[in-house]
């Protein structure tokens, strides 16, 4: 390993005392003293995300994490989001495939007053009517604008709609206008019932505090929460895609997009190292493979690749954006010879992929400098890649990446018979 790079793993691996335990309703708990800043961070971690929706409720998952601010038995209607700015502090949500979460930054002295506002939207929510009625619209109403009228994020989901034929992840977290018209205050309530429970949530602490007074106040706030139903599930496993597949969506677009989807594991497969310096090398910056032979040879405006992580096996995107005087069948052919290229027995050059690993390095850096940083990552390793102890391991196997590793990747993973395209074709002038 290159001694600077050595040196900056060493510094930037997280050293942190992570304290873990379990409240007897089956609540995990994680906490981490973070003495730099007089904060505390709180994240509530729910393991539901939008592959656990019920058929034809597609979107039911993203509609909570807007539904948890609207009210509860003992908090009105957006006072939750009101009560924690007032405190000095911020919060926030968010929806993915695998997992949904809550976040309060906050004052360290008022840790408990975090707690006991989670605490009680865990249980205590109130799906009338009118709130889910109008949540419905605002999470229509993002799909819109997110989705339906970005013929780019389309064709972006018809290609993972294409690659995934059976598995849930061939949905997006964001949702289905029709299947949103569909939900009912009776369909959330079972969905609540189902997975706001402490035995399927975690909750992180990290900030300005002592472990003796965060077990305190977990249990002051959460513990006499009932312990929920067992969750059973049963996803359909994705079979190997053995061919090559390729749609083409017509849009009124001027700027056209190919994109591309490789089945990569699941973010915790030992592969997910390479898989994420080798989207750096060959879509990250202008000095990155794609940009040079598409961009640079004016085949394309614009040229990218990126790694879907999920708790499931994901995809490994590869895309590439061009002018319209430009044909699609041209650019997916130069994306496609391009990516051909690197299954030839040459290694990649030690040089970029050391540039890789020092991008993703900084990255860990600079979410470890916040106790929000630290909070977010121990909590989504802790669903999607298996356990919060992936965390601080996978920093050194990353340092450990040879180009060789980067080629066996591409030649694993990387195949024609693995690949689902989407060409995006102006449509009219």
């Amino acid at each position: 390993m290159h001694i600077l790079l050595a040196a900056a793993v060493a510094a930037a691996t997280p050293h942190l005392d992570v304290k873990q335990w379990e409240l007897s309703n089956g609540l995990s708990a994680l906490f981490v003293a973070k003495h730099t800043a007089p904060v505390a961070s709180v994240y509530v971690f729910y393991h539901v995300g939008s592959k656990d929706e019920p058929p034809g409720k597609h979107g039911m998952a993203h509609m909570f994490e807007h539904m948890m601010f609207k009210g509860s038995k003992h908090v009105k209607p957006e006072m939750h989001a009101r009560m924690i700015d007032a405190i000095g502090g911020v919060s926030n949500a968010f929806t993915t495939e695998d997992i949904t979460g809550y976040f309060d930054d906050v004052p360290r002295g008022q840790l408990g007053f975090a707690l006991r506002l989670e605490a009680e939207r865990m249980r205590n929510l109130l799906l009338t009517q009118k709130t889910v009625a109008s949540e419905r619209e605002v999470v229509k109403n993002e799909r819109r604008q997110r989705i339906d009228d970005n013929p780019g994020a389309r064709a972006f989901l018809m290609m993972r709609t294409s690659a995934f034929h059976v598995h849930p992840y061939s949905w997006s977290a964001i949702g289905e206008n029709a299947d949103l018209d569909t939900v009912t205050p009776g369909d959330c309530q079972a969905f609540y019932d189902l997975y706001y429970q402490p035995n399927n949530a975690t909750v992180v602490i990290v900030g300005d505090l002592e472990e003796t007074d965060v077990r305190r106040e977990v249990e002051a706030a959460f513990g006499k929460v009932p312990r929920g139903p067992a969750t059973t599930r049963k996803y359909r496993a994705e079979p190997p895609q053995k061919d090559y597949a390729e749609k083409t969506l017509h849009a009124k677009v001027q700027v056209p997009i190919v994109v591309a989807g490789y089945h990569i594991p699941a973010a915790a497969d030992d592969a997910m190292p390479a898989l994420e310096v080798l989207a750096r090398v060959l879509g990250a910056g202008e000095s990155s493979r794609l940009h040079q032979a598409l961009v640079k040879t004016k085949v394309a405006v614009a040229s990218g690749a990126v790694i879907f992580p999920f708790e499931h096996p994901g995809l490994f995107i590869v895309y590439a954006a061009h002018l319209p005087k430009q044909p699609g069948p041209r650019v997916k052919q130069a994306l496609l010879d391009e990516l051909a290229r690197y299954h030839e027995n040459t290694l990649f050059e030690p040089a970029e992929v050391e540039k890789a690993r020092n991008q993703i390095l900084a990255e860990h850096v600079r979410a470890l400098e916040t106790a929000s940083g630290v909070a977010g990552q121990l909590g989504r390793a802790q669903y999607i890649k298996g356990g919060w102890q992936k965390f601080l391991g996978e920093l050194g196997k990353l340092a450990a990446l040879s180009p060789k590793d980067l080629h066996e990747a591409v030649v694993k993973y990387l195949s024609s018979e693995n690949l689902t395209m989407v060409v995006l074709e102006p449509e009219g002038k």
